[in-house]
């Protein structure tokens, strides 16, 4: 699932050399969807292997679309790269704290 290409470099761990293949869907769950909603790049993007940068991906492609983007924030995702391989994310939202008086 993981290439190795020293071409790129990623954009938040700054590591090379780590990528997926290129990604060819992904599938978001959401609160306010009744099913999964696909989302298909119009680019080639490749995931970092060596950091979470798939978590990245995913808020950035559901905040570009109007029908994901409006469903709230997504709780699960399934990557499907084009090499046939696929990744199951499910969102890491920081925890809230509670101050107490």
């Amino acid at each position: 699932m993981v290439e190795s290409d020293s071409s790129l470099t990623c954009g938040q761990c700054r590591k090379s050399g780590n990528f997926t293949a290129p990604v060819s869907v992904i599938l978001v769950f959401a609160p306010g969807l009744t099913k999964p909603y696909p989302l298909i790049p119009a680019e080639e993007y490749r995931v970092c292997g060596a950091c979470n940068a798939i978590f990245t991906l995913v808020t950035r492609a559901t905040e570009a679309h109007p029908t994901t983007r409006e469903a709230g924030a997504w709780t699960r995702a399934i990557i499907v790269f084009a090499d046939g391989h696929g990744v199951d994310v499910k969102a890491k939202r920081p925890q809230q704290t509670m101050a107490l008086a």
